[in-house]
């Protein structure tokens, strides 16, 4: 593996934990907040997909910049 690819496996892997821990987060919110289970796991799932979209379009974008 070459060493643009190994750091691209690197910022794939950092977004995926951190959009899972704010998943988890948004699911421990909103089930503190009274919300029922499955409304609360679409919430974390909701959360989760959001910020690993946004994630990686930030890691594309520094990427870019460091060309």
């Amino acid at each position: 593996m070459s060493n643009s690819t190994n750091h691209q496996v690197w910022a794939v892997l950092v977004v995926a934990l951190a959009s899972l821990v704010v998943g988890v987060l948004a699911v421990l919110g909103w089930v503190l907040l009274g919300g029922e289970p499955l409304a609360s796991l679409a919430a974390g799932g909701a959360a989760f997909g959001g910020c690993f979209g946004i994630g990686l379009a930030v890691a594309t974008f520094l990427r870019g910049q460091g060309s």
